[in-house]
């Protein structure tokens, strides 16, 4: 018999907690160990059981999971609420999206100093960009999709809870919202976890930060390593007929910069349109082209289609590049997680004033936590899982050459991903993609920067 999952992380909500909703809600009985010192993080890492040096960890099936959006989409998928088709999986997936944007800037506040202005903000967002979608798709069905109960549904309602949590009038103005959550508090599982004694966890307190900030070895002001979560991106259903791959962005590379990698292996032709103007991102807007007001945007099979990671997902199912089974899957998400984690450091280097601490930031992380990683798994494969292609080896292979870029020697010390990037060079593919002329896009300049903050309206520092 399959062991019991065990999760691992600290005693208290951050990332775990939507993990903990998740398993609640799929019937799943669940252990944890919870970190409270320094020394059993240290154990972890030298055991090998955190790649990519991170937490919450979890133990289920056999395999040690990291990556919360791959540990939610392998259970979501394992237990039948990631909908019925590839169509309902990526409109699951950019509602999921949107509302872990949320979450994560309420995650965030018990580690400000100042947490009033980022309450303002979030307050503010979640008012006017993320919460009148979720009304809007709500008038019409008791599920956000296809009429029946999802990983989406449940976070939309954690989240729900956190929001009032912190601000108790929100959902005034959201009758459908207000409704659902009453709907979705009566399943038996979730009242039963929202009752005193279950697993679920209290807001964060001091200790929990306390100990956070100890184990980790970090100190307040918390500094971001890359962009907010709250900037990634998201779908929207369309009547436009399926034609050619539309892609609506600015003429640069930013979070659009892997859809069109992964397009050009796939084998997908695609246009572009360019914003470069204010008025384009509000006719857009106005148009109701982006939901949670974002881009990238992507014109697909009928659909818009917003959420960088929604978009990446749907292309490399599509295209049978993610994997022959769920086990494939939940270990090529973790991957790509990863090296969209080191790449969106590198992203936010032209919109920084004074790059260069940023810059030994990246160096040593990726020598130090994730390059090694892949340095270990290539080192009897062609590929990162199961010897075959798929959207993961697209994305290391681009963020090589997003590093050396930056750093001309780094994989100096990594002869196997070296290899891997020579072979993946040969692909006919990718190597008329690194020809000029082709799409790729160049490095960014001032004029990309200058242009991304005026369509924004936002200045300098970010």
């Amino acid at each position: 018999m399959a062991e019991k999952v065990v999760l691992h992380y600290f005693n208290g909500r951050g990332k775990m907690e939507s993990i903990r909703w998740l398993l609640t809600v799929a019937g799943v009985e669940f252990d944890e160990v919870h970190l409270t010192t320094r020394e059993q993080y240290e154990k972890l890492l030298s055991d090998g059981d955190l790649m990519f040096q991170q937490v919450p960890m979890v133990e289920i099936d056999g395999m040690k999971l990291i990556q919360t959006k791959a540990i939610l989409n392998y259970i979501a998928e394992k237990y039948n609420l990631h909908g019925k088709d590839l169509k309902d999986r990526v409109m699951i997936n950019q509602y999921s999206e949107g509302v872990m944007d949320l979450m994560e800037m309420i995650m965030m506040l018990p580690f400000t100093p100042d947490p009033k202005p980022k309450l303002d903000n979030i307050e503010t967002k979640a008012k006017e960009r993320y919460l009148p979608v979720f009304e809007k798709v709500l008038s019409g069905s008791i599920y956000l999709v296809g009429g029946k109960l999802s990983c989406a549904d449940v976070q939309l309602f954690e989240c729900t809870l956190m929001l009032e949590e912190n601000l108790p009038a929100i959902l005034a103005d959201f009758r459908n919202i207000k409704a659902f959550q009453g709907r979705m508090t009566q399943k038996p599982a979730i009242k039963t976890f929202l009752q005193p004694g279950s697993k679920r966890k209290p807001q964060p307190d001091e200790n929990y930060v306390k100990t956070v900030m100890e184990v980790f070895k970090i100190k307040l002001p918390l500094l971001l390593d890359s962009q907010s979560s709250a900037q990634r991106l998201h779908i929207q259903n369309t009547t436009a007929m399926a034609g050619k791959v539309v892609l609506h962005y600015f003429n640069g590379r930013g979070k659009m910069e892997s859809i069109r990698w992964l397009l050009t292996v796939a084998g997908v032709e695609f246009d572009e349109v360019h914003l470069t103007t204010r008025e384009q991102y509000e006719k857009l807007l106005s148009d109701g082209d982006l939901m949670f007001q974002q881009v990238p945007m992507v014109e697909i099979d009928g659909m818009k289609l917003i959420q960088t990671k929604a978009i990446l997902n749907y292309i490399a199912e599509k295209y049978n590049l993610h994997g022959k089974d769920l086990k494939d899957r939940v270990m090529i998400n973790q991957y790509s997680e990863g090296v969209m984690d080191l790449m969106e450091m590198i992203m936010m280097l032209p919109f920084t004033p004074d790059p260069k601490p940023k810059l030994d930031n990246i160096e040593t992380k990726a020598k130090e936590r994730y390059l090694p990683v892949f340095e270990k798994v290539l080192s009897g494969s062609i590929y990162l899982v199961g010897g075959k292609l798929s959207c993961a080896d697209v994305q290391l292979f681009e963020c090589t050459l997003m590093l050396e870029e930056k750093f001309p020697a780094i994989l100096a010390d990594f002869r196997n991903i070296k290899a891997f990037q020579g072979r993946m060079t040969q692909n006919p593919a990718i190597k008329k993609f690194l020809q000029p002329g082709s799409k790729r896009k160049p490095q960014p300049d001032e004029n990309y920067v200058k242009t991304v903050m005026e369509v924004f309206k936002i200045k300098l520092p970010l």
